[in-house]
């Protein structure tokens, strides 16, 4: 693989590619074992998931169960195979999502060179990918996010791979490839259809001097339109999916609220930055300094900014702390108390203040470059040396990005935003950090003075990545654990409350069906005033310390070791006082 130079013929360059990919899909794939998601337990909504695969493997019909507002067609006959192959467990589907976590890392270390990272900040951003505290734990379920990730890079390196000159029958071959993996992609989870959507006429547009070139460009376009409304004209007709809201229905309440998506996309973009906070780290010093060095004017409106944040903090002492998204990165862990209530707080009120005050005086910093904006375009727009057309796939990076920003946000007035949606706009916005820094000398000073902070940044958010991922299965197998020993003094699996998981899974064995109040289709499928799970009744609760609804057994605990303190924790099998409700 090499990320298609223009001077193609330098294959120094292309071995140094591949190297490079190989080293960063090993750390990767380090990591992921370093975790041993060796848990026979779901994570999340893949447990739904995992069921539709299941039924698929045994049945050949793909069947939703409620819970499912993706398609899941790519993802579920991928997952079936496995279980057709290795027979079913959760370990095995969630092996299923390595190919694609490694195929993400390596396509998204080839975009970021092909639009203009020099080979070690490429691998510098693409480790900011592999280690963040998002890719790690979800590479190690069966969610569709990673997989997602992988046909969304896959199809953005490959259309503009078909942009290169002089347009010949590899360049078609890429624009198939790119094509393919967006429809494909989309069938497993409906986002990725943006990239050959809106990609497909830039270039067209950006080659147009081949006429044929961008006939044939804009004939995938309509071809691939029909494919997308064929696709959705048979997913919305399916019955137990979560129906998707109109767009341009979506489009109208969030104009009607804009407060509310100014929120959002405040809460949004500080995330953003905070997963991606190493690449912000070389911009913000260099701001720092012609902050310093710089007017008047930017030193009163970044000292302005920084007063009101204050000021805001002070009235409100709830704005210094993180996440401002919530799903994955919780203070109690990975996943926060769904695997088990009452987790121990991880990350303590100091550490999310001083991680949340950091996130907000970059922002300040970097806000000055409001003040000469066609400086900063000059930056981001510089051709760098060894690839001429960067602007091209920076500008394509950034067309989806901004289009899939606006589609989260206008969904958000519907449906829960999670932080996990950030994966496919790490590599895009770690790059245009990069790339904000500019070409010059002083540019490149400022860059190697930074740089080992920023990996030693990395370093510290890769290994919250890796320990907060160990210490969540390593509470699965606890759990595992602590439902075997219920289960083997005759206490069936629908007595017990195992969270959300364990609950979820017990519901889709004993009906087949969540019992989810968005499903419309078939109509009273939802039954009011009954739980998630209607299934599971318990009689005793899996949790970490006793509640007022509980009362200790003689089942005890199950003890396991965490590398997160405090290290010794625990999984209670505790009796609920009045077991007269669902489960979660």
């Amino acid at each position: 693989m090499s990320a298609g130079f223009t001077n193609v013929g330098d294959s120094r360059k292309q071995v140094e590619d591949r190297r490079n990919v190989l080293a960063c899909m090993g750390v990767a794939a380090a990591a992921i074992l370093v975790v041993w998601p060796f848990a026979d337990l779901g994570y999340g909504d893949d447990v739904a998931y995992a069921h539709v695969a299941l039924t698929l493997s045994r049945t050949g019909h793909l069947v939703y169960d409620g819970w499912e507002a993706a398609m899941l067609m790519q993802h579920a006959y991928w997952g079936a195979i496995f279980i057709r192959v290795f027979g079913f467990s959760f370990v095995c589907l969630r092996f299923s999502t390595l190919p694609f976590a490694l195929g993400a890392i390596g396509f998204s270390y080839l975009l970021v060179r092909r639009a203009g990272l020099p080979p070690a900040s490429a691998v510098f951003v693409t480790l900011v990918l592999g280690l963040s505290p998002l890719f790690v734990p979800l590479s190690t379920s069966y969610m569709t996010d990673v997989p997602g990730l992988f046909f969304y890079v896959a199809s953005l390196y490959s259309l503009i791979r078909a942009t290169d000159w002089p347009i010949g029958k590899k360049q078609y071959v890429w624009l198939t490839l790119g094509i393919l993996a967006g429809l494909v992609g989309g069938t497993g989870r409906q986002v990725v259809w943006l990239v050959p959507l809106i990609v497909l006429p830039y270039v067209a547009w950006v080659r147009r001097q081949d006429l044929r070139f961008a006939i044939v460009s804009m004939a995938s376009w309509i071809l691939t339109l029909g494919c997308i409304v064929a696709v959705m004209s048979w997913f919305v007709r399916q019955p137990y999916i979560v129906p998707q809201p109109s767009l341009l229905g979506e489009l109208e309440r969030a104009l009607a609220r804009p407060g509310l998506e100014l929120n959002l996309l405040a809460r949004f973009v500080l995330m953003l930055l905070f997963v991606c906070s190493p690449a912000a780290l070389p911009l913000a010093f260099q701001a720092c300094q012609d902050i310093w060095r710089g007017t008047q004017t930017a030193k009163v409106f970044v000292g302005t900014l920084l007063f009101a944040v204050l000021s805001a903090v002070m009235i409100r002492p709830s704005l210094a702390s993180i996440p401002w998204l919530y799903g994955t990165f919780n203070w109690e862990g990975m996943i926060g108390v769904e695997p088990l209530p009452g987790r121990p707080v991880v990350l303590t009120r100091p550490v999310r203040a001083i991680c949340a005050l950091a996130v907000y005086f970059v922002c300040c910093v970097l806000a000055r470059e409001l003040l000469a904006p066609r400086d900063l375009a000059r930056r981001l727009g510089y051709p760098p040396r060894d690839h001429k057309d960067s602007s091209l796939a920076l500008t394509a990076m950034s067309l989806v990005s901004f289009a899939y920003i606006a589609l989260v946000l206008m969904r958000a007035v519907d449906l829960d935003i999670y932080d996990r949606y950030l994966l496919l706009l790490i590599p895009w916005a770690s790059t245009m950090l990069l790339r904000g820094c500019g070409e010059d000398e002083k540019a490149k000073r400022t860059i190697r003075r930074t740089m080992p902070y920023a990996w030693a940044l990395l370093a510290v958010l890769a290994a919250y990545a890796i320990l907060g991922t160990e210490d969540l299965w390593s509470l699965g197998r606890a759990r595992i654990a602590a439902l075997k020993k219920l289960e083997s003094a005759g206490v069936p699996r629908t007595a017990i409350d195992g969270a959300f998981e364990c609950n979820s899974w017990t519901q889709l064995l004993a009906t087949g069906r969540m019992n989810s109040r968005w499903v419309t289709n078939p109509p009273g499928a939802y039954r009011p005033g009954l739980s998630q799970t209607p299934s599971v009744v318990p009689t005793y609760r899996l949790e970490y310390e006793p509640t007022p609804e509980t009362v200790p057994t003689d089942f005890g605990s199950v003890s396991y070791f965490s590398a997160l303190p405090p290290f010794h924790k625990q999984v209670r099998i505790d009796r609920i006082l009045s077991a007269s409700g669902g489960g979660h």
